[in-house]
């Protein structure tokens, strides 16, 4: 949150599957059963499974091109690959190698599918279709043609299918040794948030960045709307603002997760929504360390970016390590942010999409990685403050900071 050199005020307060009956086949303790839903599974890790010889898709980091075979008894690393939003209804996937799979023509005319892409364009995308009980097909968008685990050609996937039979479909499900639910708050409530997942901060004060809001704890400011959201209400009453910032100190706290919200954002110049974390133990900010999964700065120019950021000693504030992500106008739907936190890794996503990967590494010389213990989360509606600036003639009040769901999921 914190993009100053000033320490924050936070300084001071401290997922039945249905099973698909294939002859011959024992999923064994690594695989779920192949999941019921017929919409792309968007921002999640799945294995797919050939049709064709009941194996697992790999993507073999020891293949030429890491070109995909369907191949595997068990989907482990190799075998697991994130569903990514492509846009115009079609979706991507990501390797575990990070990079996305292609049905890259050039490659040869029928269209061998690799993971050998930092980006996404034409024919990095696929149709997901559904297959019915569980299954799907996937059509290339650079082939107009279905994907094919041919066994003519060594279970290797191809792209040259005007049909989809046997070969062309595939079982998706997840893996247990993928992540797993571990708590969520869906707010599916109505009126005053559930106080065994969260804490009010209170007051006002500029929180150490400028801000302009005091921060309550009523209803008219923090509510759930019973249509499934939080919403954080950022009101003006003349020369004043009372917002609201909830957090889940003492009450749920992790070391190691994936982390994700799913919302709309407010917007506006002076507008400040934060999805962030700080450590529970390690001492005083920043020596305890933040993790920014999501921020965005309301004004014009910025309603299409949100920010991802590290701090801690001698990286914080301004200093802050950290990277931007482009895309829609965030205040026009629901979009999911999410980081991906393990050992010595923290990764941050927008729709399943990674835009940066944090290690030791990526620090200044003589710091220190301050990730590695228990943090909280918190969700706040700032106004104003010295990164965002401050409200103007332009900034239309109230704004709604809207909340799907908090879910936090761990290995």
């Amino acid at each position: 949150m914190d993009k100053t050199r000033l320490p924050h005020a936070h300084s001071f307060l401290q997922i039945g599957a249905s099973l698909i009956l294939l002859l011959g086949l024992t999923l064994g303790s690594l695989a779920a059963s192949p999941a019921r839903s017929t919409a792309a599974p968007l921002g999640q890790a799945i294995w797919l499974r050939a049709n064709a010889n009941n194996q697992y898709v790999s993507a073999d980091q020891n293949l030429a091109n890491v070109q995909l075979v369907a191949n595997r008894a068990t989907p482990q690393g190799w075998e697991m690959f994130t569903v990514v939003d492509a846009g115009g209804g079609f979706v991507a996937l990501r390797a575990s190698n990070g990079l996305y799979v292609s049905a890259d023509t050039n490659l040869a005319t029928y269209a061998p599918l690799v993971a050998n892409r930092a980006v996404v364009q034409g024919w990095e995308m696929f149709q997901w279709i559904d297959a019915g009980s569980g299954l799907v097909n996937l059509k290339a968008n650079s082939t107009g043609k279905f994907v094919s685990a041919d066994q003519n050609r060594s279970s290797y996937l191809v792209a040259d299918r005007t049909t989809a039979q046997g070969w062309e479909t595939f079982a998706w499900g997840s893996s247990t040794s993928n992540w797993h639910l571990v708590w969520s708050d869906e707010f599916n409530g109505s009126g005053a948030i559930n106080s065994s997942n969260w804490n009010f901060d209170l007051g006002g004060g500029g929180w150490g960045n400028g801000e302009w809001e005091t921060y309550t704890n009523s209803t008219a400011n923090v509510y759930q709307d019973g249509a499934g959201n939080l919403v954080i209400k950022a009101i003006q009453n003349g020369s004043t603002y009372t917002s609201g910032r909830i957090q889940t100190a003492g009450k749920r706290q992790f070391t190691y997760a994936r982390v994700e919200m799913r919302a709309r954002l407010p917007y506006g110049q002076g507008i400040w929504p934060a999805f962030w974390m700080l450590g529970s133990t390690g001492g005083s900010w920043p020596n305890n360390g933040e993790m920014d999964i999501m921020e965005n700065i309301g004004k014009a120019s910025e309603q299409n970016i949100v920010h991802g950021t590290i701090h801690g000693p001698g990286y914080s504030g301004a200093g802050g390590i950290g990277a931007a992500y482009s895309g829609p106008r965030f205040a026009d739907g629901f979009h999911t942010f999410a980081i991906e936190w393990e050992t010595n890794v923290i990764r941050w996503y927008v729709d399943g999409n990674l835009y940066q990967t944090l290690t030791p590494a990526s620090l200044p010389a003589g710091t220190q990685w301050v990730f590695n213990h228990n943090f909280f989360i918190i969700l706040n509606l700032a106004v104003g403050g010295y990164w965002p600036g401050y409200p103007d003639g332009s900034t239309v009040f109230p704004q709604y900071y809207t909340i799907d769901y908090v879910r936090v999921y761990q290995r």
